[in-house]
């Protein structure tokens, strides 16, 4: 029974084929659903393709029309230290939103334009310095190792809060105490049968909990 404005719904076709053959558009008492390539969900743009790309690129935009401040902050001969909270506080947290959807599946390329937004920032900060240096004095990781911490802090509290709304898809545990391995998986993980599923948060999070 729900009642849908044709005005404000959009249809996103979501296909893996090559040929990018798509159904006709949607009709509802007469008016056409837009299909759409992308959207944007709760501020994660998904496209059609379920690619992470459009998402990057929107982030990479947004951090890019925020490092003009970081500029004018050191212009303005404002301490590091506070430069580099404000960056934390602006561009970095629009880099951290919602990375355990994606980090997970993010090839290198896409990896390397999120570090990239970093290292300008605080090439910005701290002029002259390696990386690896400026990331020491600003007592920050790097954006991967940051992400990857985040990932798993999320997915422990899955783990340990059964009303965690996430809770039902964790993977059945192992109860199975027939064999003994030297290194025992907490959880039975299902057959991947394709890679995308295999680096979902969820999945891939389930195969690393024993190492987390």
């Amino acid at each position: 029974m729900l009642q849908l404005n044709c005005r404000k719904c959009k249809e996103l076709p979501i296909t893996f084929s090559r040929s990018r053959n798509l159904p006709s558009p949607v009709n509802v008492e007469g008016s056409t659903i837009i299909p759409v390539s992308k959207v944007k969900l709760l501020g994660v743009t998904i496209n059609s393709t379920l690619t992470w790309n459009d998402h990057i690129e929107e982030i990479v935009k947004k951090a890019s029309r925020k490092q003009y401040f970081l500029v004018q902050l050191k212009r303005a001969k404002v301490p590091a230290r506070e430069i580099v909270a404000y960056y934390c506080a602006c561009i970095r947290s629009a880099i951290d939103y919602a990375c355990p959807v994606f980090h997970y599946s993010l090839p290198k390329y896409l990896q390397e334009d999120l570090e990239r937004i970093q290292k300008r920032a605080l090439a910005c900060i701290y002029p002259g310095r390696r990386y690896e240096d400026a990331l020491s004095l600003a007592g920050l990781a790097s954006i991967h190792d940051h992400h990857e911490s985040l990932s798993k802090s999320l997915f422990r509290s899955i783990v340990s809060d059964s009303k965690n709304k996430l809770h039902a898809l964790l993977p059945q545990r192992n109860n199975n105490a027939k064999y003994y391995f030297r290194k025992r998986r907490t959880f039975n993980i299902p057959t991947a049968k394709t890679k995308r599923y295999a680096q979902s948060f969820i999945m891939h999070s389930s195969k690393l909990y024993d190492d987390i």
